[in-house]
């Protein structure tokens, strides 16, 4: 709990344990394990390593795209403001000052 004003308490907001973060490295290291594990039944013995990398790599460039903006780099529907006027990406601007 945290104080807030002058008597008041407000519970704070729980984070979660396991972050989103988290969950990928797992995710990413269990890969490059089964490709670490896939040589060692092909006896691939002088290749584990890379094979294990390789998997992992690979792990890591299909989840880098989870919880980004959309190609065009929009703010997911959030409207962007500058000293109280609405700003409009594809507008250029009014003045090169």
């Amino acid at each position: 709990m945290r104080r807030v004003g002058e008597r008041g308490f407000v519970l704070a907001t729980e984070r979660p344990l396991v972050t989103q973060a988290l969950w990928r490295l797992l995710l990413i290291c269990v890969v490059a394990a089964a490709g670490e594990t896939i040589a060692y039944q092909l006896e691939w013995l002088d290749q584990v390593q890379w094979l294990g990398v390789l998997f992992g790599a690979g792990a890591y460039i299909l989840t880098l795209d989870q919880g980004r903006p959309g190609p065009r780099g929009g703010r997911r529907g959030e409207i962007k403001y500058w000293r109280g006027h609405r700003v409009d990406d594809d507008e250029p601007p009014r003045r090169l000052n």
